[in-house]
């Protein structure tokens, strides 16, 4: 009778280590898979993040009349076409401050819209 109770509870520790010791693997995995997305999202959102970045700044070397009168501050077509004008006329513009040369355009615009310029 001593026996069968010492197989019987063999048993049932051996069932009971077997089933904690599965639990425990799953749940590794699951942290280690609920980590992946989560990574892959915040990478993702951050190149989203550059993306929109370097799509909202406009190249004054490279950006065409519309584009330039549609993203900048104080910017219609007449001085968008004077800017395209004088970097035709003189060449690439090498710094932002540059566009000072252009007529019309002066320290304020250029403040005014700083975060969206490069060149």
């Amino acid at each position: 009778m001593i026996k069968k109770k010492i197989k019987f509870t063999t048993r049932i520790l051996i069932f009971a280590i077997g089933f904690c010791h599965t639990a425990l693997a799953q749940s590794d995995q699951l942290k280690v898979a609920n980590d992946q997305p989560q990574t892959t999202t915040k990478l993702v959102i951050n190149k989203m993040d550059n993306r929109q970045l370097m799509d909202d700044k406009v190249n004054i070397n490279t950006a065409s009349e519309e584009e330039l009168a549609e993203k900048l501050n104080g910017v219609g077509l007449k001085k968008a076409q004077l800017i395209v004008l004088h970097r035709k006329k003189f060449g690439g513009f090498k710094s932002i401050e540059h566009l000072q040369d252009v007529p019309g355009i002066g320290l304020g615009f250029i403040e005014k819209n700083r975060e969206k310029l490069t060149y």
